[in-house]
């Protein structure tokens, strides 16, 4: 049922969120020749890499950083698209937020009788790892950052969402991304939590230790503000 409400599904939302993160391991451009030059002169000769310096995780933070160093992500939130619209769309950003509908994130399939008003409404609706590969059908996903607003069923969904990218050939160390995983937002604002407190808080840091050893480049929490 998903996949048809998917189809004849309008487009609604065309919400921008713009990210800047570093996507994996962090490796600067080299500094830019001309302010170099300009640095060297008022350094009286002194090499401008040597204002290079580096956080207590080793990465290095250069003196000046133009646009040309890093592009901020679009992320382009996927709510009620076609499946046409949606690949016109986000095979041209580097980003992309998808939105699932409230049956998902309480862990109902799409044709459970108690929440059939709810698929479809503000998000897509994913049942399986069909859904999901028709999803992000024809979308480079080793090339992509995708941010999943989800939280009670995280496990399930990231794992179909992990699948998908394997049967397209992307292996999971090269996904980048993040997943919500934060359900005290479920508890305090929503209410499309599926557990108690503890173990839901569990589930978080199961997520944190899976993806820090398979998934390196991917995040694992985003703590929702409201």
């Amino acid at each position: 049922m998903s996949l048809h409400l998917l189809k004849q599904a309008t487009s609604r939302s065309f919400n921008v969120i713009r990210l800047c993160s570093t996507g994996g391991t962090y490796q600067p451009l080299p500094i830019d020749p001309t302010w170099g030059e300009i640095a060297k002169k008022a350094m009286k000769g002194k090499d401008p890499e040597t204002l290079i310096w580096h956080t207590p995780e080793g990465i290095p933070i250069k003196p000046l950083y133009l646009k040309e160093d890093r592009a901020c992500d679009a992320h382009r939130k996927s709510e009620m698209l076609t499946s046409e619209q949606k690949y016109s769309l986000f095979t041209r950003l580097l980003g992309r937020v998808s939105n699932l509908t409230a049956n998902t994130s309480e862990g109902y399939d799409s044709d459970n009788p108690r929440v059939y008003g709810d698929v479809g409404m503000a998000g897509v609706a994913v049942d399986s790892v069909e859904d999901m590969k028709q999803l992000f059908d024809g979308i480079p996903l080793d090339k992509m950052s995708v941010s999943m607003t989800m939280n009670g069923a995280v496990i399930p969904v990231l794992a179909m969402y992990v699948v998908a990218a394997e049967e397209s050939g992307v292996d999971r160390s090269k996904l980048t991304g993040t997943i919500q995983n934060d359900i005290l937002k479920e508890f305090m604002v929503r209410n499309t939590y599926i557990y108690p407190p503890e173990p839901s808080m569990r589930i978080i840091g199961d997520i944190f230790a899976y993806t820090s050893k398979e998934m390196p480049k991917w995040n694992s929490i985003s703590i929702s503000g409201y």
